[in-house]
């Protein structure tokens, strides 16, 4: 009886490797202590601590040699959604960004028309004596500024308008 190998699908900084079952049995590691591994390759020695790692959502945060990555398993399934466009991370983008939290408005760091990165800070948002910064969920271009500098806002306000 021929034994079927089956891929597994992992996403390192928005790369995705797919690695077979055999090539995991082949792999060269060793557990050091209780979530942390040690790997090896032809050349070099890696060590994995395992940070968290959460079943459900298949997202796992771990430390190799000291840097932190974060790892989804991609399943089955999100690959065939993927492929046939429904996949809804990727349609629907948030097109309002709202405040979080009571607050004031200490300071706009964007201005409409900006092309922004995901996490460029927009708006300075001061609650409880502290600076909360609000940031782009994702890239995009600003469409309105919903707020002015030293005004008082409620949880849910729109702030930011996206396109």
């Amino acid at each position: 009886m021929t034994q079927h190998t089956i891929p597994i699908i992992i996403e390192i900084d928005e790369q995705r490797f797919e690695i077979s079952t055999d090539q995991l049995d082949g792999l060269d590691h060793q557990l050091k202590s209780e979530g942390v591994y040690v790997f090896r390759d032809q050349h070099h020695s890696y060590e994995m601590k395992v940070i968290h790692f959460d079943l459900i959502s298949g997202k796992c945060t771990v430390s190799v040699d000291g840097q932190i990555k974060e790892i989804s398993i991609v399943r089955e399934i999100d690959v065939m959604i993927e492929k046939m466009g429904l996949n809804a991370s990727h349609s629907k983008k948030q097109h309002i960004v709202s405040a979080p939290m009571p607050g004031l408005v200490t300071s706009i760091k964007a201005a409409v028309g900006d092309h922004v990165e995901k996490g460029t800070p927009l708006i300075i948002l001061e609650a409880m004596k502290m600076e909360n910064v609000i940031s782009a969920p994702h890239d995009a271009v600003i469409k309105s500024i919903r707020v002015s500098m030293g005004q008082a806002v409620e949880r849910g306000l729109p702030l930011v308008e996206l396109m």
